[in-house]
């Protein structure tokens, strides 16, 4: 294949992509007065009652990171990640329809929906930073190239897990019902978002810290907060489960490509 053909196909990809973006965005949030403004209405919600549970409990800082910051790094990274797989799992069946036309293949329409994802979750983030630093709560990023790449991390296991169980759920309808209760709720109380590694006794840490979203947490608010930096963070393995779980999300829907179209 020459290298025009590869660049028209990569065109026709984006395009694609594009329109599916757009379209998901009006399906999405277009049927509400308060259209995208829903988009905060999750991550808002979540750390606003955090906040005034640990405020109840009389905190006012987590090993020196002060409470809204520290809530607001823990709830908003891992809806990226949560979000991002969710949003990926359901999207051959949410759109089969649209698979009739042939530029729209389904890969294209999970890379849509992680890459809306992706996209609302840092806007939201950036929106609420924005706020905290308007109630004169000091914003400051220590080192804003870590935050990036530990939200990268999130957003690739996101999407690589979503890749997966979006091959798996038109065959195995009831693996969605599963995941969520094996992903959901219980990787939400254990990931790090209302607390730190260290704070977690022998030998509870060690177990905690299998959950690489846990690593990806303490990286990123090691580089986002001068006060905290965390001893139990490995970014190697954080890499590295991200690559494994794309790699798998990839090949697994490459294999199951055809039987998916068929179910």
């Amino acid at each position: 294949m020459s290298y025009t053909n590869v660049k028209q196909a990569l065109v026709v990809q984006f395009r694609v992509i594009h329109a599916l973006m757009l379209r998901e965005t009006k399906t999405r949030y277009g049927r509400h007065k308060l259209g995208y403004l829903w988009a905060l209405f999750e991550p808002v919600l979540q750390v606003m009652v955090f906040v005034v549970l640990f405020t109840m409990g009389g905190h006012k800082s987590i090993s020196g990171m002060p409470l809204i910051l520290f809530i607001l790094t823990g709830v908003t990274p891992f809806l990226l990640f949560r979000n991002t797989m969710q949003q990926g799992m359901n999207a051959i069946d949410a759109n089969r329809a649209l698979l009739t036309f042939p530029q729209v293949k389904t890969f294209d329409l999970v890379v849509a929906r992680a890459l809306l994802e992706i996209a609302t979750l840092i806007v939201v983030s950036v929106i609420l930073l924005l706020a905290a630093a308007s109630l004169d709560i000091p914003v400051k990023i220590e080192n804003l190239l870590l935050v990036i790449m530990a939200l990268m991390l999130l957003a690739a296991t996101g999407f690589g897990l979503g890749m997966a169980f979006a091959s798996l759920t038109p065959l195995f309808p009831s693996i969605n019902q599963v995941m969520q209760a094996v992903l959901g709720r219980p990787l939400f109380f254990t990931s790090g978002l209302f607390f730190t590694a260290e704070v977690i006794p022998q030998p509870g840490r060690d177990l905690l810290l299998i959950n690489p979203i846990l690593h990806m947490i303490e990286m990123l608010r090691s580089a986002f907060f001068y006060e905290f930096h965390s001893d139990y963070a490995r970014p190697g393995y954080a890499v590295t489960s991200a690559l494994v779980c794309v790699c798998a999300g990839l090949v697994m829907h490459r294999a199951l490509h055809n039987k998916v179209l068929k179910a």
